[in-house]
């Protein structure tokens, strides 16, 4: 089973995510978060297998919040819904994906 923590400020976003990833066998959503704070702390004590963030998430910034995952995930992936950062974060960190397409987001669940 695929430990997922999903963190979103928007509400449809974060719904619409839900609804996707529950549908999905062999994945469960054990935390969702609407903070970096939230996201971290979920992290660091439930350590999940995929983290989905989406871009702009409030709280500290995405290169920084993806450092600290980093050392409480290992090897977990990290899957960026697109922003203006997204892309940059995903250059700097090896684990760390972008995605515009939600429809790929999910595919890449594993």
């Amino acid at each position: 089973m695929t430990r997922i923590v999903l963190a979103s400020h928007s509400r449809e976003l974060r719904m619409s995510l839900f609804l996707a990833l529950d549908a999905l066998e062999d994945a469960s959503i054990v935390a969702t978060a609407s903070s970096t704070a939230e996201l971290i702390s979920y992290c660091k004590v439930l350590r999940p297998d995929v983290v989905i963030i989406e871009s702009g998430l409030p709280g500290r910034g995405l290169d920084a919040t993806i450092d600290q995952l980093t050392t409480y995930m290992g090897q977990g992936r990290i899957l960026i819904v697109d922003g203006e950062d997204a892309r940059e974060a995903a250059r700097n960190h090896a684990n760390v994906e972008e995605f515009v397409d939600l429809s790929h987001l999910i595919q890449a669940v594993p």
